[in-house]
């Protein structure tokens, strides 16, 4: 039996009192890369703050490596899983390092020089980057460094609102690599993706949802497929092999 390190039951949950996750039951293995997808208002990032806490739930319950979130402080969530959130500002005149280092600071250890922000630094590339000052690098030399701030909260469960968006297919590329690298040795791996193809080039499981509920989980070449794609999107997809991997080609 797989081990799951999340856990959702019946979970219902939104914002500024309107309810957008319904009823939603879900159980993500570890070790897995799953990929969050769906029409926009679907439910996608409002399902993210929920499983960190950001927003509380209605009803239900979240488990992380069997933890019930609800009677937990936000350090200790932050102990089994960080987050990498869209359009991070960049307010501060930060170092790399420095920044990088911010993902400790629910351990109470922010020391820019310690192995874990070096480690997180050469897994993403951007050690060349350590002195540099956050607001004088690229877009995309930013959102690798971010990465490497999740990282190096260093948790087990590693959730991610569309991390590629702005990014070059380049960096698209080595983000996404990364994170099926983390993956493999042992993370858990939650993304929301809007491009189908970079889910199935990239990740093991894929959720498709529509209005805050599960349209479709399981692995991704049984759930991203011609007549999903068609019923949740309203598009007609072809679904092709190049060189043994699936792509999509809309219209």
């Amino acid at each position: 039996m797989t081990e799951n390190s999340v856990q959702i039951a019946s979970l219902c949950g939104g914002y500024d009192e309107k309810t957008v996750i319904r009823d939603l039951t879900l159980s993500i293995g570890k070790g897995s890369f799953t990929a969050i997808a769906g029409p926009n208002g679907a439910g996608k990032s409002t399902l993210l703050k929920h499983l960190i806490k950001e927003l509380p739930a209605e009803g239900g319950k979240i488990l992380l490596d069997g933890n019930d979130i609800a009677s937990m402080r936000q350090r200790e969530i932050a102990s089994l899983i960080s987050f990498m959130g869209q359009n991070t500002p960049r307010t501060n005149d930060f170092t790399v390092c420095e920044a990088v280092a911010l993902g400790r600071f629910a351990e109470g250890d922010v020391d820019p020089h310690s192995p874990k922000v070096d480690r997180a630094l050469q897994l993403t590339g951007t050690g060349h980057l350590a002195d540099k000052i956050i607001t004088r690098i690229s877009g995309g030399e930013f959102q690798l460094v971010m990465l490497a701030r999740t990282i190096c909260q260093d948790t087990d469960i590693i959730a991610l609102d569309e991390p590629v968006n702005n990014l070059d297919p380049r960096h698209q590329i080595l983000l996404l690599d990364l994170l099926g690298k983390l993956a493999s040795e042992g993370r858990t791996i939650i993304c929301v993706l809007h491009d189908l193809n970079a889910v199935l080039r990239s990740c093991s499981k894929c959720l498709l949802m529509e209005d805050g509920r599960i349209f479709a989980y399981g692995d991704t070449k049984d759930v991203v497929t011609e007549e999903n794609i068609r019923k949740l999107y309203s598009i007609e997809a072809k679904i092709i092999q190049d060189n043994g991997k699936s792509v999509v080609l809309f219209p």
